[in-house]
Formats: C-alpha cells, structure tokens, sequence
C-alpha cells in the first residue's frame, strides 16, 4: 500500500496531495496536521457560497432528484465500500452492512422531501397564520472513525433535504473511505457545485473551527434525531397574511 492522504473535495474540485481513487490511499503521518482548519475554512466558504447562488435550498425537486441519485451510485459502489469498510472495522459482516443501509436511508429522505407539507390555521378573523420552515444555511458534520459512511449519511441526507448545503469532516483513519465517499459526491452530476463539500483530517483542528462557526449547526459523530432529524437543519419562521398585506 502506498502512503498518500486522501484527496479533498471542496467547491466541486479534488485539493490536496493523494490517490484519486481511494484503492491505495491511507494518511502519511503528520501530512495533514497543519491544514485541517485551513480545509475546513475554504470549505466554508464554498458552502455558504452555493447556499446564496444556487437555486439548492428552493428547488425541492433538485433536491429529491440529487438524494436519488446519490443512493444509486453508493448502491454501485456497494463492493469497493464493503472491502475499505472491513479494513477500518475488521469485520466483513458489519461492513457489508453498512455499505448496504445507506441507499435506502437516501431514497427515504429524497421521498421526506417531496412530500415535505406545512400548516396553515385562522389566527383572528380575516387573518390566516402560517409557519414557513427555511433551511439553516450550512450544516457542519463530523464524522467518526466507527461506521463513518452510516453514520456520514445519517446526518448528510437530511441536511441536504432540508436545503442546506454542508461541509463534512472525515479522520484520517478513514483515508480510504473517504475517497470512495469524495468520489461519488464527484460523480453525482445533479449535485451543484459546492453543496456539499469533503475534507480529511488527523488532529481535529478542522472539527473544531466548524464547530466553534456561530451560524452552523453542527452534527457530532452522526448524532440525530431520527424522527424528525429534519428539523435539525430548518428554523420555522410565522407569518401572518391578511387581505392584502403580509406581516412577519
């Protein structure tokens, strides 16, 4: 196995020394320990960028579309993923598992977003008061080094249903996966540039510049709500219409 860190994927473009494919990538002691929040930051910023100039956070169809495909190249991928899994957890069993969850967890919150409603109700007398639910602009997720792609698409599908656009963090134990994870986020052509953005790193440096951003919410170690992880990523904003006005 040759020694190269795992290539970044930020802004829709591969930064960084290692192997593109992910077949022989694994960290090189030290190499990445000065850059992880400089990746973190770069990817930051290409996240908030696409958050404002894309059409991402209103186009629920784009979205769905984007989830969709994203579940069928991870499908594809299902092997390559399976073999980088055994190699970090030891166990084939867990790892086929893992590479075979993560499809359907995609389709069903592609399905949560075209059926996503809302609620509408009287307030007073010629007043009608709804709740509109907006996605929190960038979602920060960092990612552990036991079941990373599980637990990566965990806190993934729903930010990107919700309309966020997001940065992911990935260890550095994880070389491997990462690029096959990067990898597919390349090759999901729905996907515009910069919703989502992949960095890898050893000391943690990155995890925490995300994390110490105000304006992003951030998901630890794939901790979320199941039921309604949505809300996670959305703020609800009341507004209040009557004939010919709209109040906020």
């Amino acid at each position: 196995m040759t020694t190269g860190t795992a290539l970044h994927w930020i802004d829709g473009t591969w930064v960084g020394p290692g192997e593109r494919d992910g077949a022989e990538a694994r960290p090189a002691p030290g190499e990445q320990r000065s850059d992880g929040r400089e990746m973190a930051a770069r990817a930051l910023a290409a996240a908030r960028r696409a958050f404002g100039e894309t059409r991402w956070k209103d186009d629920r169809h784009l979205r769905a579309r984007t989830l969709h495909e994203m579940a069928d190249l991870f499908a594809a991928r299902r092997g390559q993923l399976t073999d980088a899994l055994a190699q970090v957890d030891g166990s084939r069993r867990r790892a086929r598992f893992e590479a075979e969850t993560v499809p359907s967890r995609l389709r069903y919150f592609a399905s949560l977003v075209r059926t996503e409603h809302g609620r509408a109700l009287e307030a007073a007398s010629g007043q009608c008061s709804l709740v509109l639910r907006r996605p929190r602009g960038v979602a920060g997720i960092v990612v552990p080094r036991r079941s990373p792609v599980v637990l990566l698409i965990c806190s993934l599908a729903p930010a990107l249903a919700a309309g966020t656009t997001s940065v992911v963090r990935m260890p550095s134990q994880t070389a491997r996966v990462n690029a096959l994870v990067f990898g597919i986020f390349s090759e999901t052509e729905s996907l515009p540039r910069g919703v989502v953005n992949g960095f890898t790193e050893e000391d943690g440096a990155g995890a925490r510049y995300l994390v110490a951003a105000a304006d992003v919410p951030c998901a630890l170690d794939g901790a979320a709500r199941e039921a309604s992880v949505m809300d996670d990523f959305v703020d609800c904003e009341r507004v209040t219409i009557t004939p010919g006005t709209i109040q906020r």
